[in-house]
């Protein structure tokens, strides 16, 4: 697995797993774009509390579509 976000790609099951939480196609586009050009986040690494990017977009989303 990738540690460089522009490297990755979300996986089938964190795109099902998003969506689960009620997070449509669009809302996942626009938090996908949002990540990959953030100047300062690059490497997983650099994320204290996660060691894969699901995991980290998985939230992401979740938390970005609860203040929707």
């Amino acid at each position: 697995m990738s540690k460089l976000l522009n490297e990755w790609t979300p996986s089938v099951s964190a795109i099902d797993l998003i969506k689960l939480n009620g997070i449509d196609d669009e809302q996942i586009e626009k938090s996908l774009a949002y990540l990959k050009n953030q100047k300062d986040l690059s490497n997983i690494d650099d994320v204290e509390g996660y060691d894969n990017w699901n995991a980290f977009f998985i939230m992401f989303c979740i938390k970005a579509g609860n203040q929707a």
